[in-house]
């Protein structure tokens, strides 16, 4: 064996053979592998396309039933103090059954008044800590409920619900559209719904809570998150399609799609077993013709070799006598017109590159000669952002040693935050060809953090094709300071430090903006300082400033993380409480309040500062900042006027 193998044709063969098996072997992998993915694509875009459909079918339904109890509680709400009239509208109603299984109306107590059609124990049950009641008591609006257990029909059910407002808006009750989860008329027919044999579907509220279910155990359980990722960011609000396990342990495809008007999440499934079984077919019946082919064609790959091998090996023996120095030429001791060809310009290739190898070392010392002398950091990298050279201002700029900045390692001392920029600013620049210019944080143990400007330009050959990148780096850390403090200097009170009235507009309209997306409440407190200035004008602006910067430590104290503290004048000043209820706020009033005038200065005895604070927070009807700060500054002005030193409320 190891004398055949020490035989030139022998070991071609076992390459050739090796390297064929290899083609083959990578080809069915490459196509198993591509034909797999395809396959799982196209799968998971028809169980994309399947859940939007069914997203699209229930959510219609869910807006259709809203619409028809937003009509039922118009007609209620004139009736709604006669006795008995509600009854009669519900009755009068009955075209509603059609989507509802059953209409009822519950006072502002709690107690059902009216049901249509009548069952037994549903009138006067009382429904106060049902989540659905709860929920229409803080509703302007219809709504949906979350799943609950029937007190009369003990079966899982959902309410979709509107609540009754007076004219100045009291609660006087509601009206809703009890609905079975699984009832024929609503999302019956998604517990027989399968894709396939063993694929289903299934939907969960966004609280967490199962609905419909091709395992009857799991409705009205909690969803089981904790083993699917996709699962969890759902719950959160994500769409989209992915592959992971099911509670029964297999994997599956799968697919999740919002239903917005009911806040809930539909789900499609397709195991894995079922999903790939007609590729998994497909793909052996492939494996078994190519190891036919391999086995089948070693033998011709045999002769052919032997073949052509004859006075190659001849060359072989020349080109081991040049590499040994032995000879100095290819000599074409042959017939073949393309072997002498060979020879030919393999003699031309060793002068050449005799010739070329002299010239780029005298270029090289020519180059590294004019970049060592430039007072900017010069770097050279490939297409691929790998350094391949950096100079000597360059080193000195950064501190680090130049092994450190060559290859990928430069990256590793670019700021985490502007890694990703620096990365967006490079591949665009390498898509489009271009040059870019770019600032960014450094940071190496030798000179902390730096500020540094690169500007790089791309390298072309002669045919206009880009082979790298050549750039320049500037330390701009002394410019950045500067900008820093000019821009902190602009937003805040040079005495007190807080924000200045510039900066706090900045701040307002960003909760202002939360409050237009998310809803998130924020307070807004107008802090006037009472009897200031008789201390001003009596113990002189230096012992005002102590009251100031003292009276600004405590705001910054109570301001929370995503608050903000703020001197907009002489002595008036602004706090800032996102997430905050109107109860919250008025505690930290009164916070404020107390320890204002619980300040102590011995310059200042015998004067005393208190504090008039006014409160606003968002509320519909809002639109502008400018409504808020006025509703705030008149709470502050009633505040004045009752005495000061006191806390007031401006809420319409």
């Amino acid at each position: 064996m190891k004398r055949w193998m020490s035989s030139l044709h022998a070991r071609l063969m076992l390459s050739l053979g090796l390297g064929w098996v290899l083609l083959v072997s990578v080809l069915l992998g490459t196509s198993w592998y591509l034909g797999r993915d395809i396959t799982r694509e196209t799968l998971l875009v028809q169980l994309e396309y399947q859940a939007e459909l069914l997203a699209r079918t229930v959510e219609q339904d869910v807006l259709t039933r809203k619409a028809s109890i937003a009509k039922l509680a118009a007609e209620v709400q004139p009736v709604v103090q006669q006795t008995g009239a509600v009854q009669q509208v519900l009755e009068k109603n009955s075209a509603l059954l059609t989507y509802f299984d059953a209409l009822v109306f519950a006072g502002p107590e709690g107690f059902v008044e009216a049901d249509w059609p009548q069952a037994p124990g549903r009138q006067s049950l009382d429904v106060n800590q049902r989540e659905f009641f709860q929920r229409a008591q803080g509703m302007r609006r219809g709504f949906i409920s979350e799943p609950f257990v029937g007190a009369v029909t003990t079966e899982p059910l959902v309410m979709v619900g509107y609540p009754l407002r007076d004219e100045q808006g009291e609660f006087q009750g509601m009206v809703g559209g009890v609905l079975t989860i699984l009832g024929d008329n609503f999302l019956g027919f998604l517990q027989r719904h399968r894709l396939g044999t063993t694929g289903f579907a299934a939907i969960g509220s966004a609280s967490g809570r199962v609905l419909v279910h091709a395992d009857r155990s799991l409705i009205m359980e909690p969803v089981p998150d904790e083993y699917n990722a996709f699962i969890r960011q759902a719950l959160l609000g994500w769409e989209g399609s992915g592959e992971s396990r099911l509670l029964a342990g297999v994997q599956a495809l799968q697919a999740y799609k919002q239903i917005w008007a009911a806040d809930w999440i539909v789900g499609v499934y397709l195991p894995n077993d079922e999903a790939y079984a007609a590729f998994d077919r497909l793909w052996w019946v492939l494996w078994t013709l190519g190891t036919l082919v391999i086995l089948g064609s070693l033998p011709f790959l045999w002769w052919l070799l032997r073949l052509l091998l004859l006075p190659v090996q001849r060359f072989a023996t020349q080109i081991d006598s040049i590499n040994r120095g032995e000879q100095e030429w290819l000599e074409a001791r042959t017939s073949l017109t393309e072997l002498r060809s060979v020879a030919k310009r393999f003699n031309a290739l060793l002068y050449s590159q005799s010739r070329t190898q002299q010239d780029l070392q005298r270029r090289q010392a020519y180059l590294n000669a004019v970049l060592d002398s430039s007072p900017s950091g010069v770097f050279l990298t490939n297409l691929e952002g790998k350094s391949i050279y950096v100079n000597s201002a360059y080193i000195r700029i950064t501190g680090l040693e130049a092994s450190e900045l060559l290859g990928w390692t430069w990256l590793d001392y670019v700021y985490p935050e502007d890694r990703p920029k620096l990365l967006q600013y490079w591949q665009g620049a390498v898509a489009a060809d271009d040059s870019y210019e770019i600032q960014y944080r450094y940071s190496t143990p030798e000179v902390g953090e730096i500020w540094l400007e690169a500007h790089a330009s791309p390298i072309t050959d002669d045919q206009g094709v880009t082979q790298g990148y050549i750039g320049t780096v500037r330390d701009i850390t002394e410019r950045k300071q500067k900008e820093e403090a000019h821009r902190w200097a602009a937003l805040h009170d040079g005495l007190t430090h807080l924000l200045n009235r510039r900066g706090f507009d900045e701040m307002m309209f960003k909760a202002f903006d939360a409050w237009q997306k998310t809803g998130q409440p924020a307070a807004l407190l107008l802090i006037d300082l009472d009897h200031f200035k008789p201390v001003n004008d009596t113990l002189g602006h230096d012992v005002g400033d102590i009251w100031l910067i003292k009276i600004a430590d405590i705001l910054r104290e109570r301001a929370s993380a995503q608050g903000a503290a703020a001197r907009q004048g002489g002595d008036e000043f602004a706090l800032l409480l996102p997430g905050f209820s109107v109860n919250e706020a008025k505690k930290e009033a009164e916070i404020v309040r107390h320890q204002v005038m619980a300040i102590e200065i011995p310059e200042s005895e015998g004067f005393s500062v208190t504090t008039s604070i006014g409160i606003a927070l968002l509320q519909e009807g809002d639109d502008s900042v400018s409504t808020w700060v006025k509703r705030a500054d008149e709470a502050c002005y009633l505040a004045k006027n009752a005495g000061r030193n006191r806390v007031e409320v401006k809420s319409a």
